[in-house]
């Protein structure tokens, strides 16, 4: 049996113009996994970003972000997280496909039969996420659209916790009507988050999720006592992922950096 699309996906970039951010170069760790994803996988279809481009949201931020990014030779899918200002980003690296007046959410078609749903989960001044009527309805929408199809349905914010200390105090707010609408619909086969920096899977009502590492810096295992005034970056390499999908699965494999600097 052979698979039929590739997508590769990353999340929580943090880049900054001068590069460093939480004791590491983002700028350094951004070029090697697009070294890497360029040599290795050049036969994906696109690159999903789960947000977090940036880490203040600046022009200037994004300015170094597209040079950087202008070395990847596969289609770039961005998204929005809490550390981005959607205004700069629209600005930046409008989306393609169909979308959400104002907001940076859109719908990405592979071919007939797949299609990518780029949530905008931003909440404007603070880092939980959320997911307003008016982007909930843009949702039914087009799971209604897609009801012949397989969907696959991409976050920045998780919708609740996942049992990851304080990182559970910043997740999507009221996500039950969200949580709700994606459980009842059996085209979305997976659901792809970022925000928290950990690998995680798992299932949330009923969908199989999975969330993974930053390309820049890692937060703690949850059984390590911290918070943020005594935050340091864990020494864990960053990863990428590759989405594999056939016939009768979704195959995702976390891929670490090669000696990131």
């Amino acid at each position: 049996m052979g698979f039929t699309h590739k997508i590769l996906w990353m999340s929580d970039l943090h880049q900054t113009v001068s590069g460093q951010v939480e004791g590491v170069n983002s700028r350094t760790r951004l070029r090697q996994v697009i070294d890497q994803m360029n040599r290795y996988h050049p036969d994906a279809a696109c690159c999903v970003v789960s947000g977090d481009l940036t880490d203040t949201g600046t022009p200037e931020e994004y300015a170094a972000l597209t040079d950087r990014l202008a070395s990847l030779n596969t289609p770039l899918l961005p998204m929005i997280g809490n550390h981005d200002n959607r205004e700069n980003l629209l600005a930046a690296l409008p989306y393609s496909g169909s979308g959400l007046e104002s907001y940076y959410q859109y719908r990405f078609d592979m071919d007939e039969n797949v299609s990518l749903l780029c949530l905008d989960t931003a909440l404007p001044g603070s880092d939980a996420g959320a997911f307003d009527p008016v982007r909930l309805d843009w949702l039914a929408q087009r799971l209604h659209d897609t009801a012949d199809r397989r969907v696959l349905v991409f976050t920045h914010h998780p919708p609740g916790p996942l049992g990851l200390g304080l990182l559970d105090d910043m997740p999507l707010l009221d996500h039950q009507p969200f949580i709700d609408l994606i459980a009842n619909a059996p085209q979305v086969e997976h659901l792809f988050c970022g925000h928290v920096h950990r690998p995680v899977s798992g299932v949330i009502g009923g969908v199989p999720f999975t969330a993974l590492r930053s390309i820049a810096h890692q937060t703690r295992p949850p059984h390590q006592t911290w918070d943020w005034s005594n935050f340091v970056a864990h020494d864990e390499r960053p990863q990428y992922a590759v989405i594999l999908i056939g016939p009768d699965r979704i195959i995702v494999q976390m891929t670490d950096i090669e000696d990131p600097a």
